[in-house]
This record gives C-alpha cells, structure tokens and sequence, in this order.
C-alpha cells in the first residue's frame, strides 16, 4: 500500500467473512491463509476501518490434489560377490533413468545401473567400477556423475579443471549435486565441503562448518528474481549438530533450524512458498526467513534420507527399511507396507506421474518404481 499511515490494522475478508487482522507495519507484507480447500475459487479483499476504505477484491484458485495411486514395481542387482548398493538416481524421462553406487556380481563389479525403457544394464561410468555416490541430468546428454565426470550420451569427459575438494587427501565423498545448468552447479560433501563449477573452472565455498553435507536442492525465487540454493549438513553416525545454510555467490548465510534437535538428511523446496527439510523426521516452512520449522504431519517411522517433488502438491519422501512417503498437497500417505525391504532407500527422484527410489536390500542393490 501507498494510500495508509504506518503502523495501521487492516482486515482480510475471504468471501465477505473476516479471515485475518493484520497490524500493518511496512507497505509491502506476505500474507498465508491455511484454512483453504483443494480446487476452490475464494475472493479476497482488506480494509482499514481508521481509514475507511476498502480494496478491489482478487479472486484466486487453489490447486488441486494429486493422486496417491502409484503401481510399483522392484528391482535388484548384485550382492553375489560383495554388499552391493545404490546412493543416489536421476530420472531424464520413463525410458532414461540412471542410478549410482557398487555393484558387485559374481565375477565382476559396476559402479551404475541405466534403465532404455525394456530393462536395466549393468555400466561402469567413465569405464571404471570406482563407486559413484551422486548423480545428476540436466537432459539426456548433460549428465553427471561426482560433480566431475559428463556423460554426453556418447563418451564420458572429466572436469576435474582445478577441483579443489580432493577425495583421496582429505577424506571426503561427494554426496549431491545441485545446478542451473553445466556451467553452473555445486557438489556438496564430507566435512562442511562445497564446490561450484561455472563450466571451465572450480571453487570451493568455505561453508563455516566441519559437518558432512547431505544434499543441496536449488530454485528461482519469482519475487526476489534470484535463485535460492540451501544445503543441509550432519553427521549421521555422530552426535545430532546440524545446519541448513542459503549459498549466495561465494558466501555462506546459516539458517535457523530450530526446533529440531536430531541429524537431518535432505531438503527441497519451491521457493517461498514451501520448503521442506527431512532427517529425524520431516520440517516445514512457508518462508525461508522464518525462525521455526513446522513437524509435518506424517505417519514415517524411520529416517527420512531424501525429499523431492514437482510442485507442493506432489512430493515423495524415502527413507530407513523402505519407507516411503507420497504427499499430495492435502496429507501424507505411506507405500511403507508396499515398499518395503531389509535395508534403507538412500534417494529418490519424480518426474511427471514416475517416483523412482534407490538404496540397498540385504546385500544387494535394490530400485522401486512408481507409477501413477
């Protein structure tokens, strides 16, 4: 507003009943109202009684609900010569998924397993079973495996180009990637690690902490015109210190993750207008700036290792001995009893009407397909 003296009270009227009042203290304020039902028009419009005057109405429609109907389908791979596992996938369309980690068979070892559409085939990235921990895709020939190795759809390229985060020196594994494009995009990992990549060259980020980070998750936040990049940090097999920090540029701002006071594993988001944290169970919040997250209301029993979704309506969740989580922009409904194994699901990717989980069943790796 321009027309009103500051501090002022004003009211919020949702179809001509009072929803809010407000004491209007700046001339620009984000308002929630969580009181809302599914694929509803609702009109919206404030006063001031000091000033008597009243503003035009807006009229809004919320978002529908998405279905919690999913077909699943399970995979596995190796455990006959070695513990084999899968850390991380990434889903480029129904017929192109990869997922990454050890695999040891009988008389050999592979370091990814890649999905055509008919089945799966056993790979080794960059022709070597060194295992992989993380891996991302831009499209079909932009993919990327440990923050250095490209695969372009035909041949494998390494960009180490200056890598500042050595993984034999200083004992650290790259556990995430998150980027705008192949010219732009960071690897998080072991011991408070970052790195950026701009397409020639690297930087490391000094973060402030010593704690392993866990993921990173990035988006365009519309009112601000800028990207919004968080990173969660813990460390799962000592103590329960964590932090969640906002990467701008080459600095590091902490945010507050009060209340919680256990490890936590993954983050996602649309930015401002919900972001989600899991670990020790799942957190949310409106806003980034706010103080506390909010517990949400799920029905997991065990660790959450990873969040993703397409939009706030549709979003899944997995975690320790296959707990699987799908929420639908009303609540949270568990797969648990359809999903589950002996062992943990250590990620998840969705895209359009595919869930796509990995992580480790007995000795062997283990895949779940959703669909919708």
């Amino acid at each position: 507003t321009t027309d009103l003296e500051l501090p002022n009270e004003i009211i919020l009227f949702r179809d001509g009943d009072t929803s809010q009042i407000i004491t209007l203290t700046e001339s620009e304020i984000t308002l929630y109202d969580d009181l809302l039902l599914p694929s509803r028009s609702y009109t919206y419009n404030v006063s001031s009684d000091k000033h008597q005057v009243t503003s035009n109405e807006v009229s809004v429609v919320t978002m529908d609900t998405t279905s919690h109907d999913f077909t699943w389908q399970t995979f596995t791979f190796g455990g006959e010569g070695g513990s084999s596992y899968l850390l991380d996938v990434a889903i480029i369309d129904e017929n192109n998924i990869w997922a990454v980690g050890m695999i040891y068979t009988a008389d050999d070892t592979f370091s990814a397993v890649h999905w055509d559409g008919n089945g799966w085939e056993l790979k080794k990235i960059a022709n070597s079973s060194y295992p992989r921990s993380t891996v991302y895709a831009f499209n079909e020939k932009d993919i990327w495996f440990d923050g250095t190795i490209q695969w372009d759809g035909y041949t494998y390229s390494v960009h180490n180009n200056g890598f500042p985060l050595d993984p034999n020196g200083h004992g650290w594994r790259r556990n995430a990637m998150w980027g705008k494009s192949s010219s732009d995009f960071y690897v998080v990992g072991n011991n408070g690690n970052i790195a950026h990549y701009n397409g020639n060259s690297w930087t490391k980020i000094e973060s402030g902490t010593f704690l392993d980070f866990q993921d990173i998750w990035g988006d365009y936040n519309e009112k601000t015109q800028e990207w919004e990049v968080l990173a969660v940090a813990s460390n799962h097999l000592s103590g329960y210190e964590r932090e969640i920090v906002k990467i701008e540029g080459d600095r590091i701002k902490s945010i507050s993750n009060e209340p919680l006071t256990s490890t936590i594993s993954s983050t996602w988001f649309i930015s401002s207008r919900k972001y989600l944290i899991g670990g020790s169970g799942i957190y949310s919040k409106a806003q980034i700036d706010q103080i506390n997250w909010q517990k949400e209301n799920t029905i997991n029993k065990y660790y959450t290792y990873k969040i993703r979704g397409n939009s706030i309506n549709d979003i899944v969740a997995v975690g320790g001995y296959g707990d699987l989580q799908l929420y639908n922009g009303i609540n949270w409904r568990s797969q648990y009893e359809i999903t589950k194994i002996d062992g943990n699901y250590r990620s998840v990717s969705t895209k359009g009407n595919i869930v796509v989980a990995a992580g480790q069943h007995n000795a062997e790796a283990v895949i779940t397909i959703g669909r919708r």
